[in-house]
């Protein structure tokens, strides 16, 4: 008698849990406009935040810099891969010291666009992630975990991974590659 009391209420309280849902949350779009290496760190910044967090990211390719920041300013892109050379283009300043030129558009960024600027990618080649506020409000998780790209990733590296592109590799192969070598994903 007691197994079957103690069934019934497996039962009752198996039958009265919801269905799980899944942790996957809504889907992140990166946008990029630039060359073939924007792609290949979109992708490490794709396959990085799929695999450690659940959530679907979908790269989107832009013709030009004015069609990807318009699709941010509608909020149809939620973070996007940018270099600061460009970043001052489109701010329409300049700046010769690189680290200056960094903190110079993390801030215009913020202060104009409610953007923000994560660790550069490397030294001497910052193509940065830059995450709108919204975002970093729906997945408050991601500037952590995307800012340990900042520390795998120094010019030797790159080098190396511009080099496995220009020999027609596969962008999401490539970043795959290194994650896992990296110990990331």
């Amino acid at each position: 008698m007691k197994h079957v009391v103690i069934s019934l209420l497996l039962l009752c309280a198996f039958l009265m849990t919801p269905p799980a849902q899944a942790c996957v949350g809504k889907t992140l779009f990166v946008g990029i406009s630039g060359p073939p290496q924007e792609m290949l760190l979109a992708e490490m910044v794709s396959q990085l935040i799929t695999e450690r967090t659940g959530t679907t990211v979908k790269i989107q390719q832009y013709k030009d810099s004015a069609e990807l920041y318009n699709a941010i300013k509608k909020g149809e892109v939620g973070m996007l891969v940018e270099s600061t050379d460009r970043a001052l283009q489109i701010l329409g300043r300049k700046e010769g010291n690189s680290q200056l030129a960094y903190e110079l558009v993390k801030k215009e960024y913020r202060k104009s666009m409610n953007l923000v600027w994560l660790d550069p990618f490397g030294t001497s080649h910052p193509h940065a992630p830059v995450i709108s506020l919204d975002t970093i409000g729906h997945l408050p998780a991601l500037p952590k975990l995307l800012n340990k790209l900042a520390g795998v990733m120094n010019d030797d590296n790159y080098a190396k991974l511009l080099k496995s592109l220009k020999s027609d590799e596969k962008p999401h192969q490539i970043a795959r590659d290194f994650l896992k070598a990296k110990k990331l994903i």
